[in-house]
């Protein structure tokens, strides 16, 4: 298979896969009372403190997921893994999504325009690895979200932690949608927020979008 053929294909497979909305927050103890709190589990390897804010060079993260499918498609809701499980070290981070169909693992290291899919279906007893090379990434862009955001006066406490609301545009289908993001961590960008300036702050609620399907993430 031609590379340019292996990311377009994947691409569709993943515009199957990726039919989702993320529910996203930190689980910090049991007396948390947001109705679908998470788990971040955050092995801190190196870190430094400066200017109250937290800088996390290693860890997990595990997103609780709800999956939004087209009503043609929506048998294969059930089949759709509840979590979505991204470890992070560096300025690298790796995404895995199991479910009865696949597994994928989507591997990224922004500093070095690096980022590779690896595909494993059972059904099928196959396993792939795509590389998509800076030129495929920038191919890509004409499918992916742009962003404005849009800082307002508006704070509150997530899980301990102050966040700031933003207003983000979605540039190319002109939609608006809130986001809250904080200043006290600064973790690497993995593949599910990707697209937003990271001068922004780590988001803890946030809309996104993948191979042109919104994630929702509270």
């Amino acid at each position: 298979m031609s590379k340019g053929g292996s990311w377009r294909w994947c691409r569709a497979y993943l515009r199957n896969e990726a039919e989702q909305s993320a529910s996203f927050t930190i689980y910090r103890n049991k007396q948390n009372h947001m109705k679908k709190a998470i788990l971040l589990g955050v092995t801190i390897v190196s870190g430094l403190i400066s200017q109250a804010q937290t800088k996390i060079t290693e860890g997990t993260i595990v997103y609780e997921t709800q999956w939004q499918v087209p009503p043609q498609a929506a048998q294969m809701a059930a089949m759709l893994p509840k979590e979505l499980t991204t470890i992070f070290k560096g300025d690298s981070s790796v995404t895995i999504s199991s479910s009865q169909m696949a597994t994928s693992k989507m591997i990224l290291n922004p500093s070095k325009e690096y980022q590779r899919l690896l595909l494993e279906i059972p059904m099928m007893d196959k396993k792939i690895s795509v590389l998509f090379t800076p030129a495929d990434q920038e191919q890509m862009k004409e499918q992916e979200p742009e962003f404005e955001a849009t800082a307002t006066t508006e704070t509150k406490t997530i899980v301990g932690y102050t966040a700031t609301k933003y207003v983000i545009k979605e540039k190319k289908k002109g939609e608006t949608f809130e986001a809250w993001f904080t200043k006290d961590l600064n973790v690497v960008q993995n593949s599910l927020n990707k697209y937003f300036d990271k001068s922004l702050g780590f988001p803890l609620q946030f809309v996104t979008f993948q191979n042109s399907v919104q994630l929702t993430a509270t």
